[in-house]
């Protein structure tokens, strides 16, 4: 048997995990970890029956909370039959489906032995919504202090209900997030790897107008923003940070110079105290993406790309295939009227529908 390399694309709502990656496993001899993205997809795996364990290597850690639309890992499968990348997705979806948990494949390949999900990630895009009270509604929140929130939205979407919210203050600041800087003070405190390197450089990050996911009649009291940021790799609560700090400049709490001085001398000692961390519900993985020659197999390995087909097709008559369909149709009614009798008999002996003797 040969081991396949796997690309695996999926989404989630991350609402209720511990976040993406394994944690400590709470089933030490399986090795199972039901708390985690990762953990719920290495046991659909194992449902495959490979030869060897499932360990997926991701290319993004998100945070408790945070959703996705579009992740990405890799992982080597030895399985005992040819499995191509389009049955994988459908029968690891058919398990996960089963169980009730939001997580879904959207896309598999095979790819080459060296392919690695996280360094060859060319860039990862990431959005946070928010909905902010629109101004004319701030003395009805004043009085309810209850405000309706879509159902469609809980756990999806930041709301604000302080309707003081200047996108042009915004959009002034958001310069100084673009290109290569040390965003040491937009860093979240982390035990893991002290010594990383706080050098990042952003592509582009913007704020446009949103929507909801379900137009309802509530919306009417929220204006919907989408921030969105494209960016190679970031730090620990990078983009929750940043996203808190976006939402006081709109508040106008903090000015332009207090954003510039967080740039200007980077450590942790500069973060401005009146600023605090969104919370993480509000943000997405919505696209990664990778150069199109990593992906490519080697030629003599091109043909495990193709779906599987019989070795020996046999073509059929049309009367043949019309006496297959009968055959189908009068298996499926004896089928009916079996599941039926049976039904009819537990109804018969119900103690609650049996006659009364007289």
């Amino acid at each position: 048997m040969t081991i396949n390399r796997y690309l695996l694309y999926f989404s989630y709502i991350g609402t209720r995990f511990r976040g993406v990656q394994r944690q400590l496993t709470y089933d030490m001899v399986h090795n199972d970890d039901p708390s985690s993205v990762q953990g719920l997809l290495e046991y659909a795996l194992k449902q495959l029956q490979p030869l060897n364990t499932p360990k997926l290597h991701l290319s993004s850690r998100t945070d408790q909370g945070v959703h996705s639309f579009k992740s990405s890992a890799h992982l080597d499968l030895e399985l005992p039959y040819t499995c191509h990348p389009n049955k994988l997705v459908f029968q690891v979806n058919n398990f996960l489906s089963s169980c009730e948990v939001p997580i879904k494949l959207v896309g598999a390949q095979i790819v080459p032995n060296d392919f690695n999900a996280r360094s060859c990630a060319k860039w990862r895009k990431y959005l946070y919504r928010l909905a902010v009270l629109k101004s004319e509604f701030k003395d009805l929140y004043a009085e309810r202090f209850v405000f309706p929130i879509p159902i469609t939205e809980d756990k999806r979407c930041y709301f604000i209900h302080k309707s003081d919210f200047d996108v042009e203050l915004v959009k002034n600041v958001l310069p100084l997030f673009i290109g290569t800087k040390d965003y040491k003070t937009f860093m979240g405190k982390s035990g893991i790897n002290t010594e990383l390197s706080t050098i990042r450089t952003w592509n582009n990050i913007e704020i446009v107008p949103g929507r909801s996911f379900y137009p309802t009649d509530i919306d009417k009291y929220y204006n919907y923003w989408d921030i969105r940021v494209n960016a190679r790799s970031f730090l620990y609560k990078q983009i929750r940070r940043t996203v808190g700090v976006l939402i006081k400049v709109a508040q106008n709490i903090i000015t332009y110079d207090d954003v510039k001085y967080m740039f200007d001398n980077p450590s942790i000692n500069s973060w401005n105290t009146k600023i605090s961390t969104a919370p993480s519900h509000g943000l997405y993985l919505y696209d990664i993406g990778y150069d199109e020659k990593d992906l490519i197999l080697p030629i003599e390995d091109n043909k495990l790309e193709e779906p599987v087909q019989s070795e020996s097709p046999v073509e059929i008559s049309l009367d043949l295939k019309k006496e297959i369909v009968k055959q189908r149709i009068e298996n499926r009614r004896i089928s009916l009227e079996a599941r039926t009798a049976k039904s009819i008999e537990k109804i018969k002996n119900h103690e609650f529908l049996r006659s009364v003797e007289k």
